[in-house]
């Protein structure tokens, strides 16, 4: 199967955004590794930039020995600048969440390779570094009480989970396809609730496939009142358009004025809100969901 993890899904939204009067654009500043290692394992960092550094260009490398390769599936390659291009879209993140102070209320990260899958110590799901998770501690360095994280991806975002699963100062709340059946399997299903510090800090919304605005909208109504119980300081939403009926990975129902239902809402509760790219694979559904995304947030 050829992989869906292309530059025209993430071109695509640029292009849509700028055309219809979003073309506020930051070039990214370089953040040190430090921020990386606050997320990250430095075995798994390591293995990774030592496996980038060992391809060839062109060459691509699919996990095959688990346990020493630090990778939880064998559909995430890769290639001699993965570690690079992770590293950059930790900076575009980075940068977005510096932006994010006085009158700036809204930024958006958009960024590929998406992050939400990866965990402390190993990569998956077409994911190297968790960008959601690395703005998280960042804000929480800065000075923030609370970071809510809303996963809006259509699937589980088992890396963010595993990161902040034991601690109170991050609320992470998810929306996803059943993991009885959808990737990743291995997590976000409602019995996951946080441990120690963080119990009841972890609330998982799976929802059964192609459920439409009927089904979602209960479960963002839920989430949005967790998050506004938790009175957070900044509201991470991990977003994904691989929600739309037109994705070709995804397995829900909702079309293009959804996602501004999905904005407005969000938008309601006037937090401070870093937008992450994760997920959308169909160029063209992804256009028609970030306009009218950000028309309805903004």
């Amino acid at each position: 199967m050829e992989n869906p993890e292309k530059p025209d899904r993430i071109e695509s939204i640029k292009d849509a955004l700028i055309m219809n009067g979003f073309d506020n654009i930051h070039s990214p500043n370089t953040f040190p590794m430090s921020y990386i290692y606050l997320v990250h394992e430095e075995r798994y960092v390591k293995w990774l930039k030592n496996k980038c550094a060992s391809l060839q260009p062109n060459e691509e490398y699919i996990a095959e020995l688990f346990g020493y390769d630090l990778c939880f599936d064998t559909g995430t390659p890769i290639s001699s600048t993965t570690f690079e291009s992770a590293k950059r879209a930790v900076d575009v993140t980075l940068t977005a969440a510096t932006l994010l102070t006085g009158r700036t209320n809204l930024v958006y990260a958009l960024v590929r390779p998406p992050g939400h899958h990866a965990t402390r110590s190993a990569c998956g799901g077409y994911c190297y570094f968790n960008n959601a998770a690395v703005a998280a501690v960042y804000f929480l360095k800065d000075g923030a009480d609370g970071i809510a994280i809303l996963d809006l991806d259509f699937h589980h975002g088992n890396g963010t989970q595993d990161i902040f699963y034991s601690t109170d100062r991050v609320l992470y709340v998810s929306i996803h396809g059943d993991p009885d059946i959808f990737y990743p399997w291995i997590s976000g299903r409602e019995s996951e609730t946080g441990e120690g510090p963080g119990e009841g800090f972890n609330i998982n919304l799976p929802l059964p496939a192609k459920s439409d605005w009927s089904k979602y909208s209960e479960a963002l109504d839920q989430a949005l009142r967790e998050i506004k119980d938790y009175y957070p300081d900044v509201l991470i939403v991990s977003l994904g358009f691989d929600t739309h009926k037109d994705d070709p990975v995804g397995g829900f129902s909702l079309n293009d004025d959804d996602f501004a239902r999905i904005g407005k809402a969000i938008g309601k509760l006037k937090i401070p809100t870093l937008v992450v790219q994760e997920g959308g694979y169909n160029p063209q559904a992804n256009i028609s969901a970030a306009v009218k995304f950000f028309s309805a947030i903004a």
